[in-house]
């Protein structure tokens, strides 16, 4: 009985893919979809709906362009110590960079330029905004007057999360308005003191 109705199904499925292949054969290898349209002129309309939908700001077809160039971006902005702080963005925003980084940028595994003047050591002698305590690893076994002030990983990069200053003209009005619960947070950062917050 086995026997048989194995066989009854290798029958079966030879018949589906030999039929399969005709089908393949006889629409030149695209299949039909509704209305007789291919599928692959599917998937292209459907690209380029995408394509339409999702343009946005941008000038050309992010499905057609190729690498695009950024254009040069121009800053006014003051070398390091003599520019004033911003106000944040929003409470506990990264506050942005001031100052221009030329000559401090790229970050590397082995130099990071921004250290020489926020590592929380330095930065009170030269009246740069110390790195907070958020962006350190935590040293728990040295003595208090040895303990290590590294920069955690996820943390080190800073222009991943702190920006510059340039000269651009936006091309979608920003119209947020942050809501500031201390009137401190404008200048400065309370994440340490709500790291917990809403986990407790």
């Amino acid at each position: 009985m086995r026997k048989t109705t194995y066989k009854s199904l290798l029958v079966g499925m030879v018949f589906l893919a030999f039929a399969g292949l005709i089908t393949y054969a006889a629409t030149g290898g695209q299949e039909k979809g509704p209305q007789g349209v291919t599928a692959p002129a599917i998937a292209q309309t459907s690209q380029t709906q995408q394509a339409t939908d999702e343009e946005g700001i941008r000038t050309t077809d992010p499905m057609k362009s190729g690498s695009e160039e950024l254009p040069p971006i121009s800053t006014v902005a003051p070398p390091p110590g003599a520019a004033e702080k911003l106000p944040r963005s929003f409470e506990n925003a990264p506050p942005q960079i001031p100052h221009s980084i030329e000559g401090l940028v790229p970050i590397t595994l082995t130099n990071n330029a921004c250290l020489s003047c926020h590592a929380p050591n330095i930065a009170p002698s030269v009246g740069a905004t110390p790195i907070p305590p958020t962006h350190l690893k935590i040293d728990l076994f040295s003595k208090s007057e040895n303990k290590q002030m590294v920069v955690d990983p996820s943390r080190y990069y800073c222009t991943l999360c702190h920006v510059p200053q340039a000269n651009v003209k936006p091309p979608v009005t920003n119209v947020f308005k942050p809501d500031f619960r201390n009137p401190d947070a404008r200048e400065h950062s309370t994440l340490f003191d709500q790291w917990n917050e809403g986990a407790e």
